[in-house]
């Protein structure tokens, strides 16, 4: 049922929807909190180096005087700067200390390989000596930091501007770095903070998406429940319908055959009946003709007599039909337009498909009775001008028959009147066995009447 009526079934469409979100949730959950945590381990940062940066520049920038008026340290700053680094609580904060001048050249390093030594200014020296504090967590792996990588995997690497005394010209740059441990140690601490933060926001939001997801599936699913029942039920109508339906035309087709059948009868009982109750008395009306009576009163008598055993005959004809059974579709037509043209004389064009398809017998009888009646309708009425009928079996399985005359034609919405019960004979035992019957008037005079079946 789900199939055929397009179901797509809300359980696995909810839980498809909330694996999807709950991806989603979790990538996106997983990008805030990278990014959180880069945010915070450079605010922490920042904010260490601005911190350490008044407090290392307390204690360099007496050392450094001697950088205003030359290129190089004089001894006296380069001891008290080994001083510095390694015998006061600077140098417990402080791995490594390197001085630098404006153009590239440590002038003072603890190790005394790199004293002299020229490298580039990368950036962050750049930014130095442009006047501003620079600090970032350092791998280690530029070309002077042999030393320090040989005991340290990262530290925190700052650049200190060192300006000449009592006025703001750059003479130096302090380069030098500290433990990370606080450092990261914060770093991780804020870190768990905002992942925990962002796990319970991504949890709160998928909780309230399964909620929204799971009632509406639920909603989902008992329409679906109450659609297969009203389906269902629809089913069960419609499978009674067509039986009722099949119920009807079976006993249409058996009341055709019965009517027929009736009519027969009455035709038989008018001939055996009536029909020899007057012959008899023609035959003793002759007998009294030959005694002395009045001749006038017993022509007339004779003659209302003669014309009542005529028009009972004729009715009686006309109620039977030949026997039908026998004939197939094609000697139906046929049959009946040969009797026409004997009875009435007029000329009748036919057309009829080869083969026509085969009718059952009710539909027969249908098929005699109203092209009986049209071709008199057509003689009568239409003057017997140009009178044609069409038999044909279109593709899906309807037999029509169509009866046309060039006569004055009449209204197709006259059908029942007065004068035409015998147009409304054949369309209602038309729409009896399933079929219909249609009236189109000629602009040019005459009209055509189709009656068609189902075979």
């Amino acid at each position: 049922m789900r199939q055929a009526f397009g179901f797509a079934g809300p359980d696995s469409l909810a839980r498809r929807f909330l694996v999807a979100s709950l991806a989603v949730l979790l990538v996106g959950g997983v990008a805030i909190g990278l990014w959180v945590g880069s945010q915070l381990q450079r605010s922490i940062i920042d904010r260490t180096a601005s911190i350490t940066a008044l407090y290392v520049q307390s204690f360099i920038e007496p050392h450094l005087a001697s950088m205003a008026g030359g290129k190089w340290l004089s001894d006296e700053d380069v001891a008290s700067l080994d001083a510095l680094v390694t015998d006061t609580p600077f140098g417990e904060r402080v791995v490594a200390l390197k001085v630098w001048r404006p153009d590239g050249v440590i002038v003072y390093s603890p190790d005394r390989t790199l004293i002299g030594a020229q490298f580039p200014v990368d950036t962050e020296l750049a930014a130095a000596l442009a006047g501003n504090v620079t600090a970032e967590m350092s791998t280690l792996d530029a070309s002077e930091n042999v030393s320090e990588r040989g005991r340290f995997d990262h530290l925190l690497e700052m650049y200190l501007p060192v300006r000449e005394r009592g006025g703001d010209r750059i003479i130096a740059v302090a380069e030098f770095y500290q433990l990370p441990t606080e450092i990261d140690q914060e770093v991780a601490g804020a870190q768990l903070r905002s992942w925990l933060v962002v796990a319970g926001a991504v949890a709160l939001a998928y909780l309230l998406l399964y909620g929204i997801v799971r009632q509406g599936s639920d909603t989902i699913v008992r329409q679906q429940r109450a659609l297969r029942a009203q389906v269902t039920e629809l089913s069960t109508l419609l499978d009674q319908n067509e039986q009722l339906r099949e119920r009807v035309r079976a006993a249409a087709e058996r009341t055709t055959t019965l009517s027929e059948r009736t009519l027969r009868r009455i035709s038989s009982d008018l001939h055996d009946g009536p029909g020899q109750m007057l012959a008899l008395a023609m035959l003793r009306l002759e007998r009294l003709h030959m005694r002395p009576a009045a001749d006038a009163e017993f022509n007339d008598l004779r003659s209302a007599l003669t014309d009542a055993l005529r028009d009972m005959r004729s009715i009686a004809a006309g109620l039977r039909l030949p026997e039908l059974n026998s004939l197939s579709t094609a000697d139906t037509v046929r049959r009946v337009i040969d009797d026409h043209v004997r009875r009435s004389g007029t000329k009748v064009n036919l057309a009829m498909d080869e083969p026509v398809g085969e009718a059952a017998l009710p539909t027969k009888i249908a098929l005699f009775r109203a092209l009986q009646e049209l071709l008199s309708n057509s003689t009568r009425h239409g003057h017997g001008e140009d009178v044609a009928v069409r038999v044909e079996t279109n593709p899906d399985k309807w037999l029509r028959a169509s009866v046309s005359d060039a006569g004055p034609g009449f209204d197709g919405d006259q059908v029942g009147a007065e004068g035409r019960l015998g147009l409304a004979g054949i369309r209602e035992q038309a729409e009896l066995l399933g079929g219909g019957f249609e009236v189109s008037r000629h602009e040019d005079g005459g009209v055509t009447v189709t009656v068609s079946w189902p075979l």
